[in-house]
Protein backbone atom coordinates (compact mmCIF):
# COMPACT_ATOMS: atom_id res chain seq x y z
CA UNK A 1 0.00 0.00 0.00
CA UNK A 2 1.71 3.36 -0.83
CA UNK A 3 0.70 6.46 0.93
CA UNK A 4 1.34 10.08 -0.48
CA UNK A 5 0.68 13.17 0.94
CA UNK A 6 -1.45 15.52 -1.28
CA UNK A 7 0.07 19.08 -0.94
CA UNK A 8 -2.56 21.12 -3.13
CA UNK A 9 -6.20 20.71 -4.86
CA UNK A 10 -9.35 20.09 -1.92
CA UNK A 11 -7.74 17.37 -0.21
CA UNK A 12 -4.24 19.92 0.16
CA UNK A 13 -3.18 18.15 3.85
CA UNK A 14 -4.44 14.93 3.66
CA UNK A 15 -2.53 11.34 3.11
CA UNK A 16 -3.72 8.58 0.86
CA UNK A 17 -3.41 5.50 1.22
CA UNK A 18 -3.93 3.21 -2.01
CA UNK A 19 -3.44 -0.12 -3.02
CA UNK A 20 -2.77 -0.91 -6.46
CA UNK A 21 -5.40 -2.49 -7.84
CA UNK A 22 -3.86 -6.30 -7.02
CA UNK A 23 -6.85 -8.65 -6.24
CA UNK A 24 -6.50 -7.83 -2.98
CA UNK A 25 -9.43 -7.18 -0.64
CA UNK A 26 -8.28 -3.09 0.18
CA UNK A 27 -7.82 -2.40 -3.76
CA UNK A 28 -11.22 -3.33 -4.46
CA UNK A 29 -12.57 -1.12 -1.65
CA UNK A 30 -10.93 2.79 -3.35
CA UNK A 31 -8.22 5.20 -1.78
CA UNK A 32 -8.25 6.15 1.56
CA UNK A 33 -7.88 9.46 3.04
CA UNK A 34 -6.70 10.70 6.36
CA UNK A 35 -5.24 13.56 8.33
CA UNK A 36 -3.87 14.17 12.03
CA UNK A 37 -6.09 16.49 13.76
CA UNK A 38 -5.82 18.76 17.07
CA UNK A 39 -8.32 16.08 18.35
CA UNK A 40 -7.20 12.96 16.87
CA UNK A 41 -7.35 11.96 13.81
CA UNK A 42 -10.20 12.33 10.28
CA UNK A 43 -10.53 9.61 7.56
CA UNK A 44 -12.70 9.58 4.89
CA UNK A 45 -13.41 7.82 1.63
CA UNK A 46 -15.58 7.87 -1.24
CA UNK A 47 -18.81 5.84 -1.79
CA UNK A 48 -20.20 4.51 -5.19
CA UNK A 49 -22.87 1.68 -5.78
CA UNK A 50 -19.93 -1.03 -5.46
CA UNK A 51 -20.05 -0.20 -1.91
CA UNK A 52 -24.14 -0.13 -2.18
CA UNK A 53 -26.13 -3.04 -0.16
CA UNK A 54 -29.43 -4.77 -2.18
CA UNK A 55 -31.84 -1.55 -0.55
CA UNK A 56 -29.48 0.80 -2.06
CA UNK A 57 -28.09 2.06 1.34
CA UNK A 58 -23.70 1.76 1.92
CA UNK A 59 -23.62 -1.54 2.49
CA UNK A 60 -22.48 -2.76 6.38
CA UNK A 61 -19.42 -4.50 5.19
CA UNK A 62 -18.21 -1.41 3.58
CA UNK A 63 -18.57 0.80 6.42
CA UNK A 64 -17.18 -2.09 8.88
CA UNK A 65 -13.81 -2.65 6.42
CA UNK A 66 -13.49 1.71 6.60
CA UNK A 67 -13.72 1.47 10.33
CA UNK A 68 -10.94 -1.20 10.27
CA UNK A 69 -8.79 1.07 7.99
CA UNK A 70 -9.68 3.94 10.05
CA UNK A 71 -8.17 2.28 13.70
CA UNK A 72 -4.63 1.65 11.64
CA UNK A 73 -5.03 5.55 10.73
CA UNK A 74 -5.03 6.04 14.32
CA UNK A 75 -2.70 3.98 15.28
CA UNK A 76 -0.02 5.10 12.24
CA UNK A 77 2.05 6.71 14.67
CA UNK A 78 2.51 3.68 16.91
CA UNK A 79 3.64 1.71 14.27
CA UNK A 80 6.89 2.72 13.41
CA UNK A 81 8.76 -0.16 14.02
CA UNK A 82 6.22 -3.09 13.88
CA UNK A 83 3.02 -3.80 12.58
CA UNK A 84 -0.80 -4.54 14.14
CA UNK A 85 -3.66 -6.90 14.17
CA UNK A 86 -7.20 -5.92 14.65
CA UNK A 87 -8.13 -8.15 18.06
CA UNK A 88 -12.01 -6.93 17.83
CA UNK A 89 -14.06 -3.96 16.94
CA UNK A 90 -17.37 -3.39 17.77
CA UNK A 91 -19.44 -1.62 15.85
CA UNK A 92 -23.31 0.10 16.54
CA UNK A 93 -24.72 1.49 13.40
CA UNK A 94 -26.77 4.40 13.96
CA UNK A 95 -27.84 5.24 10.61
CA UNK A 96 -28.12 4.39 6.99
CA UNK A 97 -25.14 5.68 4.47
CA UNK A 98 -26.12 7.22 1.91
CA UNK A 99 -24.49 6.32 -1.90
CA UNK A 100 -22.51 8.62 -3.74
CA UNK A 101 -21.65 10.73 -0.83
CA UNK A 102 -18.21 10.74 1.15
CA UNK A 103 -18.13 8.93 4.70
CA UNK A 104 -15.78 10.54 7.18
CA UNK A 105 -14.42 9.01 10.35
CA UNK A 106 -12.84 11.03 13.60
CA UNK A 107 -11.41 8.81 16.70
CA UNK A 108 -8.66 8.51 19.36
CA UNK A 109 -6.35 6.23 20.94
CA UNK A 110 -7.80 5.41 24.31
CA UNK A 111 -4.77 3.75 25.60
CA UNK A 112 -1.68 2.33 24.88
CA UNK A 113 0.40 -0.94 26.40
CA UNK A 114 3.38 -2.53 25.62
CA UNK A 115 1.84 -4.66 23.08
CA UNK A 116 -2.42 -3.54 22.61
CA UNK A 117 -3.97 -0.14 21.64
CA UNK A 118 -8.08 0.59 22.16
CA UNK A 119 -9.13 2.96 20.01
CA UNK A 120 -12.81 4.75 19.45
CA UNK A 121 -14.52 6.51 16.87
CA UNK A 122 -17.60 8.03 14.85
CA UNK A 123 -18.49 7.64 11.36
CA UNK A 124 -20.46 10.74 10.24
CA UNK A 125 -21.81 11.46 6.89
CA UNK A 126 -23.03 15.17 5.74
CA UNK A 127 -22.98 15.41 9.57
CA UNK A 128 -25.22 12.59 10.08
CA UNK A 129 -23.77 9.93 12.78
CA UNK A 130 -23.96 6.48 10.69
CA UNK A 131 -22.00 3.95 13.42
CA UNK A 132 -20.10 4.30 16.13
CA UNK A 133 -17.04 1.75 17.02
CA UNK A 134 -14.24 0.57 19.32
CA UNK A 135 -11.49 -1.62 18.38
CA UNK A 136 -8.34 -3.10 19.86
CA UNK A 137 -5.53 -4.15 17.93
CA UNK A 138 -2.25 -5.88 18.91
CA UNK A 139 0.99 -5.00 17.51
CA UNK A 140 3.10 -7.49 16.44
CA UNK A 141 6.79 -7.67 14.77
CA UNK A 142 6.37 -6.90 11.12
CA UNK A 143 6.03 -9.55 9.01
CA UNK A 144 7.63 -10.60 5.88
CA UNK A 145 5.21 -9.59 2.77
CA UNK A 146 3.57 -12.05 0.72
CA UNK A 147 4.73 -13.80 -1.96
CA UNK A 148 3.95 -12.09 -5.64
CA UNK A 149 0.44 -14.35 -5.38
CA UNK A 150 -0.55 -12.20 -2.17
CA UNK A 151 -0.20 -15.58 -0.07
CA UNK A 152 1.72 -14.99 3.23
CA UNK A 153 3.09 -17.78 5.75
CA UNK A 154 0.73 -17.81 8.76
CA UNK A 155 2.73 -16.25 11.71
CA UNK A 156 4.43 -18.16 14.41
CA UNK A 157 2.50 -18.21 17.56
CA UNK A 158 5.32 -16.50 19.37
CA UNK A 159 4.54 -12.98 17.12
CA UNK A 160 0.49 -12.60 18.41
CA UNK A 161 1.19 -14.00 21.94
Amino acid sequence: MTREHITSGDLAGWTRWRRDPDGRFASLLGDFYFRATDHGVECRMETDRKHSNGLGYIHGGFIMSFIDMAMFAFIYRQLENSAAVTLSCATDFLSAGIVGKPIEASGEILKETGKMLFVRGLVKQDGVNVASFTGTMRKIPRPPRPTADGIAARPASSQVD
